[in-house]
């Protein structure tokens, strides 16, 4: 067991989030909720060999409002960054060690999201992507050392409260174009030539995951490991179903059959393997129509009918549950084009109200968009730290985000 012996050095305790058997999350060994915020910045751009430290002034802004936890990229985005990693590891993890350090001074913990791009590894190593679904692949072989090197130098750290693959894997799962011009990875990442083995089955992506997170696990037995993934797509069975009869080229044709109800739960579960036991979705809020015009998302066309949020976020619970699942709605309050919305705020607090009566009480909310992704409480990030500093006031003072005593 990973522990902390107390300054007495006579009594231990769990360190950062886990679960029990049924699916309860525990901050330390009390039952924990809390609503925290997404920083992409916070640790990132500090590792970035050119940037500079802009996380004490973020976790100081943060804890004024009461945040208890923040989703960070905790590492690189690009190949580049694994570049840098392999000529100067120590170098990037005294940097990670700066922030962490910081994050408990202010008393704060960190998800850490240790892979956050799907594309770079493989093509750091001279892979494709679909290299993931072979535990033999350099990919693999690169991810185990990458994910052991980190994991086992921060397992010991009280402000890192749970670990996470990357960011939203899933939605490039089971997506291929024969002609080779949609869903290619994109920038540094692109490959020269690219081929059918660029795109990637859920079935890869769920070896691939399952590799990590006993790779996570040999080091840290029981803090909390989510799947960072994003929102579930509304035929996620039908292209499950198409992109593991690929041809021998990895080429296959899409099918977009809606999902019935059982058939997302099932979906749910393939895509969160264990030992990952927090089961993540992200959504965004808003949308454009064929004009430009930005409109809320207050419907979805799920399972052969339309239903409200509400009841898309109750079908996430009920997944959650019947696996005895941690539910952590990982990105919400993106609005995108609505963010400067003057109904915005009022939106965001109907929101969150909206996740607390479907029974989420582990999130956080995806922000600072406007500001380089630096934490800021101008406008409507602020309008939203704010609704977020009620929320986590009225779970400590229910008894159910335990942060003094965890700290203490």
């Amino acid at each position: 067991m990973i522990t902390e012996k107390n300054n007495a050095g006579c009594c231990e305790k769990k360190l950062g989030l886990s679960k029990d058997a049924q699916g309860n999350l525990y901050l330390g060994e009390k039952p924990f909720k809390g609503y925290g915020v997404n920083s992409f910045s916070a640790v990132t751009y500090y590792v970035d060999a050119h940037s500079t430290n802009t996380f004490e002034e973020q976790f100081t802004l943060l804890k004024s409002y009461n945040i208890p936890f923040l989703r960070v990229n905790f590492g690189g985005y690009w190949p580049e960054y694994y570049e840098r990693f392999d000529k100067d590891p120590d170098a990037i993890i005294s940097k990670m060690r700066d922030a962490l350090d910081s994050a408990q001074s202010h008393k704060i913990g960190l998800i850490c999201s240790l892979l956050w791009y799907d594309g770079a590894i493989s093509y750091h190593v001279g892979e494709k992507r679909s290299a993931m679904g072979d535990p033999h692949s350099k990919t693999a072989e690169y991810t185990r050392k990458y994910v052991a090197r980190i994991v086992n130098e921060f397992k010991d750290h009280p402000a890192v409260w749970g670990w996470e693959i990357g960011n939203e894997y899933n939605l490039d799962a089971d997506l291929c174009d024969k002609s080779l011009k949609s869903f290619i990875p994109q920038g540094p990442a692109t490959p020269a030539v690219p081929s059918g083995f660029d795109f990637y089955t859920s079935e890869e992506l769920v070896t691939y995951m399952t590799l990590v997170g006993e790779e996570i696990r040999k080091y840290d037995p029981y803090r909390i490991i989510s799947a960072g993934h994003g929102d579930m797509r509304d035929a996620s069975k039908a292209l499950h179903n198409a992109a593991i009869k690929h041809d021998e080229d990895h080429l296959w044709e899409n099918d977009w059959t809606q999902d019935t109800i059982d058939d997302f739960y099932e979906m749910c579960a393939y895509f969160t393997p264990d030992p990952f036991d927090a089961m993540c979705f992200h959504i965004q809020h808003s949308q454009r129509d064929d004009e430009g015009n930005a409109y809320y998302l207050d419907t979805w066309r799920r399972f052969g009918k339309v239903i409200s949020t509400k009841e898309y976020l109750e079908a996430f619970v009920n997944a959650a549950k019947k696996t005895n699942k941690v539910l952590y709605f990982g990105e919400f309050g993106d609005l995108i084009w609505k963010e400067t919305a003057p109904d915005a705020p009022e939106y965001f607090d109907n929101l969150v109200n909206t996740c607390l009566d479907a029974g989420i009480g582990f999130a956080s909310t995806w922000q600072f968009m406007t500001n380089n992704n630096i934490a800021n409480d101008n406008g409507i990030d602020g309008e939203k730290l704010r609704i977020l500093q009620k929320v986590n006031l009225d779970f400590i003072a229910k008894g159910d985000q335990p942060i003094d005593e965890y700290w203490n």
